[in-house]
């Protein structure tokens, strides 16, 4: 059985070098590589951490790169695994997502868009959350000096007397 090509530094050898490749495979039988398989995980990462420093910018760029991707893989096995887990016990106890999380999800009801009602309204109709960014219509009106205060929207109050919530929010 022929042997396979070997590099020691920069310098290639071959099957027809054989004192260098006696003196190469008594090196290694005197400072055997442990079989990674076989280690715990605490020996594993001494053992590759007392490497590291030894190997050059070139192959720390290629191991960091297979780390990446390996991680990458794990991570993804793992979302997929947990998804499965939580989605069969969720069906064997008759629950939904929408019944541990209702305030998550987007309401099945037809008519309910999910959106905040306005809090105030412009002179032509334009109507604002009270959130996010000021819209243009009600920074251009209090710039003119009109208070902003002047286009909340208030609801007046109901037929039994009683105050509505949005008068009561605005006291």
């Amino acid at each position: 059985m022929a042997r396979a090509t070997r590099t020691r530094g920069t310098r290639e050898l071959s099957d027809t070098d054989p004192a260098m490749m006696e003196a190469m495979d008594s090196e290694a039988a005197e400072h055997p590589l442990p079989d990674p398989t076989a280690l715990p995980e605490e020996d594993l990462m001494l053992f590759m951490e007392s490497a590291l420093p030894q190997l050059s910018i070139e192959h720390l760029g290629r191991i960091g790169e297979a780390v990446r991707q390996i991680r990458q893989t794990k991570q993804e096995d793992a979302r997929q695994t947990t998804r499965q887990a939580i989605e069969a016990q969720l069906q064997a106890t008759g629950l939904s997502l929408r019944d541990l999380f209702p305030e998550l999800l987007p309401s099945r009801r037809s008519g309910e868009t999910g959106q905040i009602p306005p809090k105030y309204r412009g002179p032509n109709g334009e109507e604002w959350s009270g959130r996010g960014h000021t819209p243009k219509w009600l920074t251009a009106l209090e710039a003119t000096g009109r208070p902003r205060d002047e286009f909340r929207i208030r609801e007046e109050t109901s037929q039994e007397g009683k105050l509505s919530a949005a008068t009561i929010e605005d006291i």
